[in-house]
């Protein structure tokens, strides 16, 4: 079975070790290259430098014949573009994702990851087979139905321009899906810049809807 697992952090370094131990083919993406090359040394696995959310990087890593893609860096917004491009790209049999802010789980869900996920013993749980992933997303697949789309056109007076996303404030239970920037159509991802003109479709819940809202294009006047 071949894995990549992308984000070099304790969890992506814990997880690759014992995936290695069990006699899986395992590579790591690593952003940072001082930690890469240090993981490479004491994991001996291979490692491949770079952004994970950039799809020759993943090709690099072998992302065209691998079985299960996890992603599991700090940053939920990456998670989610690793995620599906490796499925929609890269055809990847299955895909598990770290959620570090646990209002996005049932959003992943919803978006398509197969498996959203916690700790490191349930990732291995489900790359090993040992955990019930019917079971499992059945739990965290609880509320979608409460969930909605919005779209938010972004002014150049807006509060989010020439941000990065991952420097807005989103409350908890949103994440941005896509951004329409003229007749192109953008999967944020944590380094994609807001600009003016942006046309932004986020999934939320509706209790949080206007504090998002307000993030992007500024609180609407009285």
């Amino acid at each position: 079975m071949k894995i990549i697992i992308v984000g070099g952090g304790k969890v992506g370094a814990q997880l690759a070790k014992q995936c290695r131990q069990l006699g899986y083919q395992v590579v790591l993406i690593e952003y940072q290259r001082s930690r890469g090359e240090r993981l490479r040394r004491e994991l001996e696995v291979p490692v491949v430098i770079g952004d994970g959310t950039d799809p020759h990087v993943m090709k690099a890593a072998g992302a065209e014949e691998v079985d299960i893609v996890v992603a599991v860096t700090d940053d939920d917004q990456d998670n989610l573009i690793i995620c599906q491009q490796a499925e929609r790209r890269f055809k990847a049999k299955r895909t598990l994702a770290l959620v570090n802010n646990p209002g996005n789980e049932k959003l992943f869900s919803w978006l398509g990851v197969n498996q959203v996920i916690g700790p490191t013993s349930l990732i291995l749980g489900l790359i090993q087979g040992t955990v019930d992933m019917q079971q499992t997303t059945t739990l965290w697949m609880q509320g979608i139905k409460d969930l909605k789309m919005i779209q938010v056109k972004i002014s150049p007076e807006a509060p989010a321009v020439n941000l990065r996303v991952r420097d807005l404030k989103l409350p908890n239970e949103c994440i941005l899906v896509t951004i329409v920037r003229g007749d192109t159509a953008i999967v944020p991802g944590g380094n994609t810049c807001i600009k003016a003109g942006d046309l932004v479709f986020a999934l939320t819940h509706p209790s949080v809807e206007a504090e998002v809202e307000a993030v992007l294009a500024g609180p609407k006047p009285v």
